[in-house]
């Protein structure tokens, strides 16, 4: 490793210690998944839920399952290499034939020949994806340089290969990484000023002084992307380029043999920008970003091959908001454009909502506050490095701990990520409400406290109980949840005798109702012990529920991700065992004095 990739894998090891004396292989693999599929963040929870490497490996290194589009979920199998040179395209090749055997061993049940690690792991994932349409995409990431002429024999042969047609093929190569890590660590907002070539033959139509329709050529498109595509270009997109096959073959085909027809194939772009300036051959955009047709733009960018230098024009709007617009006014216009624009290749609801106004006042109100509090509300927005873990959260993060916590909906949360965006009426009770910083961050700092505590003690080994160990893994939502409960019952909100009374019950148990610091001014230095055993013993219960009723769940991820399941038979488990028999009640108090 080399340059910002040593640099970055250097860093993992320093702030994690218990990653210290992996090898650089390994570390590599992490420094990949960090920033290109968790934001720019990693602790060793996400090391212990992603990575498989290691002997009978399948030749995957890394599986994670992603909701980010809102049509379906993506399972992503990873390899990478971290390898000065590639000798010879087939190494490629046989990397990405090597999983797709994987893949189809798993989903056929032969699955003797793999290792436990990755038996656990690959089946815990397809678990999460079993009721979705999923896309399967195959990953390769590469220390190293590749000449535009090998990619494209390994694209060609990616393309003539029937058992690859199924799945989504990315290819990263050194290059790719060390723009993706800058992009995420030092992103820029906007570009702050570019001349664009219009067609001077062609007319143009303007909408007051807010708009403008043109014609652009595609060879500018080309300047603009090779300038700024990782320098604020494409930062007021709801999202980044995301590949679709489908839909990427489709645009690749019109550059190849279709140039001619490309204005009618194609739905042009926007560019939002705070103002403009246009004559016959140009015009000069400021601070701005492609708002739609960040995959036109990338496509056209990127292309080699046939036709790559006969230019032609694209239909591109410009729009600004009224002068001396305030930034939040900005904001606000971006916004309404482009959720309205984006139509062209389905956009997840998150990337939808990340302009919106509530978003953006959530954010400065959390960050503002001391100590400040880092929401991200969109890929690529960077922290200070100097934060702790729990002063950072990315949006969908908070509103699953605000559901399971206020809502006392963690299978929502678990398995509806979607409708947290997706569906209004949850999106505008966890973005909407009037919120108390101080609530806020002790629900962080609780969230932190339970990764930590596994931490602790998974990697410690201290489980022996397979159920237990599977439950501490996934059950981060439903604990935190469950503490919610408890704390909802010692502050008097929730009537336990209205159990039995389901829809009553449920709603009595979901209103948002409790309000105030989480944590008391607990001063004993067993604060950490007394938390660890509530989690502990928490955990417990519910492998016991879980393991009485296997046959019905059939897995713990069934287990976790329907809110009946614990308003119905956790809850009144819980209550049975440690409320309603006294000596279990009196050990329970002992752990809730730390809580206000």
């Amino acid at each position: 490793m080399q340059g910002k990739i040593l640099k970055e894998a250097e860093y993992i090891k320093k702030d994690i210690p218990r990653l210290s004396k992996l090898n650089s292989e390994y570390v590599f693999s992490l420094v990949c998944y960090k920033y290109f599929y968790n934001g720019g963040e990693l602790s060793h929870s996400d090391y212990i839920n992603i990575f498989v490497d290691g002997k009978n490996d399948g030749g995957i290194d890394l599986i994670q399952v992603s909701e980010d589009n809102s049509n379906q979920s993506n399972l992503y199998l990873i390899q990478s290499k971290d390898i000065e040179t590639v000798a010879n395209y087939n190494d490629v090749i046989d990397i990405l034939r090597k999983m797709h055997t994987t893949y189809n061993d798993f989903k056929n049940g032969f699955t003797g020949q793999y290792s436990k690690r990755l038996k656990e792991k690959f089946t815990e994932k397809l678990a999460e994806v079993e009721d979705v349409a999923t896309v399967i995409n195959l990953v390769v990431f590469l220390n190293s340089d590749i000449s535009e002429e090998r990619m494209e024999t390994i694209e060609k042969k990616i393309d003539n290969e029937p058992f690859f047609e199924p799945y989504q093929i990315s290819i990263f190569t050194r290059n790719n990484i060390e723009e993706q890590i800058e992009s995420i660590n030092s992103p820029k907002l906007y570009v702050e000023e570019a001349k664009i070539k219009i067609s001077k033959e062609d007319k143009f139509i303007k909408y007051g002084e807010n708009g403008l329709l043109v014609n652009i050529y595609a060879s500018s498109i080309r300047d603009l992307y090779y300038k700024f595509r990782d320098k604020g270009l494409f930062e007021q997109n709801f999202r980044y380029f995301v590949k679709n096959k489908r839909i990427d073959d489709n645009i690749k085909d019109s550059l190849s043999k279709k140039r001619d027809k490309f204005w009618f194939l194609n739905n042009g772009m926007i560019i939002g920008c705070y103002d403009f300036q246009f004559d016959n051959e140009k015009v000069t955009a400021y601070k701005f970003s492609i708002i739609n047709g960040c995959q036109t733009a990338t496509l056209i960018g990127e292309y080699k091959g046939q036709n790559e230098n006969e230019d032609f024009v694209i239909p591109c709007k410009f729009v600004k908001p009224d002068k001396n617009s305030t930034p939040e006014v900005f904001e606000r216009f971006i916004s309404e454009i482009a959720e309205s624009s984006n139509s062209q290749k389905p956009i997840s609801d998150r990337d939808l909502k990340s302009n919106k106004h509530e978003q953006r006042q959530l954010q400065r109100e959390l960050r503002n506050h001391t100590p400040p509090i880092y929401l991200e509300i969109k890929r690529g927005e960077s922290k200070k490095r100097s934060l702790q873990p729990w002063q950072y959260v990315i949006n969908d993060g908070y509103g699953q701990l605000i559901l399971s916590y206020f809502y006392q909906q963690p299978g929502t949360a678990r398995n509806g990520k979607k409708k947290i965006f997706a569906d209004e009426g949850i999106y505008s009770k966890i973005f909407k409400r009037k919120i108390d910083v101080n609530t806020v961050i002790d629900l962080l700092k609780l969230n932190q406290y339970y990764i930590d505590f596994l931490e602790k003690y998974i990697k410690q080994e201290q489980y022996t109980d397979v159920i237990q160990e599977n439950v501490a893994n996934n059950g981060r939502l439903i604990i935190i949840a469950t503490i919610g409960f408890f704390i909802k019952y010692n502050r008097g909100v929730i009537d336990l005798k209205n159990i039995v009374k389901e829809d009553e019950w449920e709603r009595e148990l979901q209103k948002d109702n409790i309000k105030g610091k989480i944590f008391n001014q607990y001063d004993g230095d067993d604060f950490e012990d007394i938390l660890n055993s509530l989690f502990l013993e928490i955990i417990q219960e519910l492998a016991d529920i879980y393991s009485r009723r296997e046959d019905s769940y059939k897995t713990i991820t069934n287990f976790f991700k329907v809110d009946r399941n614990y308003t119905k038979d956790i809850l009144r488990h819980m209550k049975n065992r440690l409320i309603d028999i006294p000596t279990r009640k009196k050990l329970l108090d002992s752990y809730m004095q730390i809580f206000e």
